[in-house]
């Protein structure tokens, strides 16, 4: 005969066990008549990465606006959507997948990845451009040697050069580039289409950014910078997309939070994938945490027709203003 204190170990046990069986199957239920979030891939097995770096590879059950619901086989969790940086289907491999060949230029979705690691992946991508006026960043969208800059960081000047940071087994090297073409400007969305002299960088392969396909980011979406402001090389900023709707001028916008100072301008706005998703062209020094982006759509759109902003030395409407050559004064004798 069982005593009463081992029976009521037992019911204990059989209760607990009861309730985690209602509890889930409860849970099942309400997230069976969740609504779906519109154009949600079908259920199986996907990888979770999350805004800290971390992934789960797990079923997906559902996708709702607001949630992430996910098997794991011996508990089902329910993750928000604010800490999914992206939902992958599972695959054997890790390979990006990029989406589209512009010619000069490639549009794709990457890998989520933490910033550490895309720093570390992109940042070589990311240069200085000087002129005798000043100092500007940029980045490659091409193997050619073609670049991306601020039509404001060459304007007015012919002189311009190019300074890489290239890896090497005792840190970065610098490697300043003289050779450096005008290739199509648009001073009115402040973008400049330039190309080094491939034989000038020699043996050095360029590895080319690529440009988010999506849509657009949202407001929320962690982003983060790279470029040389005030002549300090290689800095990354990091912050969040405040507005994507911000007017200035009739145009619009990328508003974020990540600190941008002079000498970022010309340089990339990165996602969390490591894809372009906007060039930075101004920063408010004046009031901290203001800071905007040339949006990568418009970005793309000046590339498909780079050809009608194409750079002539003999037109005016250039902005190009040559400085009177010096001239000796004859003395009297």
């Amino acid at each position: 005969m069982k005593t009463r204190k081992r029976q009521r170990r037992e019911n204990g046990r059989s209760g607990g066990s009861c309730i985690r069986f209602l509890a889930t199957s409860l849970a099942l239920a309400l997230l069976a008549g969740a609504a779906p979030l519109a154009g949600d891939e079908a259920q199986g097995r996907v990888t979770v990465t999350l805004t800290g770096g971390a992934r789960i590879d797990a079923e997906l059950l559902r996708r709702t606006e607001d949630r992430v619901i996910l098997d794991l086989g011996h508990d089902v969790i329910s993750v928000p959507r604010s800490q999914v940086l992206d939902v992958r289907a599972h695959a054997g491999d890790d390979e990006p997948l990029l989406a589209e060949d512009g010619g000069i230029y490639s549009t794709g979705r990457l890998e989520a990845a933490p910033v550490s690691d895309l720093v570390n992946r992109h940042g070589d991508s990311v240069f200085m451009v000087r002129t005798p006026a000043g100092l500007g960043s940029g980045f490659f969208i091409s193997g050619e040697g073609h670049l991306i800059t601020n039509y404001h960081v060459i304007e007015g000047q012919t002189d311009i050069s190019v300074t890489l940071f290239l890896p090497t087994r005792r840190g970065y090297e610098r490697r300043e580039l003289k050779r450096v073409r005008i290739l199509a400007m648009h001073p009115l969305r402040d973008l400049a289409l330039l190309q080094i002299d491939r034989e000038e960088l020699g043996d050095h392969e360029i590895s080319p950014l690529t440009i988010s396909s999506s849509p657009g980011v949202r407001v929320g979406d962690p982003v983060f910078a790279i470029g040389n402001p005030l002549g300090l090389e290689r800095s990354v900023t990091q912050g969040i997309v405040s507005s994507t709707t911000r007017t200035i001028g009739h145009l619009r916008f990328i508003q974020t939070d990540a600190s941008i100072n002079p000498g970022n301008s010309g340089g990339p706005i990165f996602n969390a994938r490591g894809e372009v998703v906007g060039v930075v062209c101004a920063g408010a020094t004046f009031f901290q945490g203001l800071a905007f982006g040339i949006p990568a759509p418009d970005l793309i759109d000046f590339l498909d027709n780079w050809d009608a902003y194409l750079y002539d030395p003999f037109q005016p409407q250039n902005s190009i203003t040559y400085l009177p050559p010096p001239y000796r004064v004859e003395k009297e004798d």
